[in-house]
């Protein structure tokens, strides 16, 4: 399993223990082809903010293809409205798991 995301998100990922592929908006589609191609994941999950369709947009390379899967997941920005604080919610996830704050600047 990978995933491919913004580098603002990948330190989330990473912090889970999940291998993380970064890329821009502009070299995201790019990026999700070379894992196709690799043959090295079973499955791909692809950050919606980078490449808004990846089932769609990776179909060419798929063909012919059972895997790896590819699961788009929502961007963080489209998870948080403008109103909501996402590292105020991160923090909280981190002090629930962990048991006590981590400061991250």
């Amino acid at each position: 399993m990978i995933v491919l995301t913004d580098s603002e998100t990948a330190t989330g990922y990473r912090l889970a223990g999940v291998e993380v592929e970064e890329a821009t908006r502009d070299g995201a589609l790019e990026s999700l082809k070379a894992l196709i191609q690799s043959g090295e994941y079973g499955l791909v999950v692809v950050d919606e903010g980078l490449v808004p369709d990846p089932v769609q947009a990776s179909e060419r390379e798929m063909r012919g293809r059972d895997l790896p899967v590819i699961l788009p997941v929502p961007s963080l920005n489209a998870a948080f409205g403008e109103g909501d604080d996402a590292t105020a919610y991160m923090k909280d996830l981190v002090r629930n798991a962990i048991g006590f704050d981590i400061k991250l600047e």
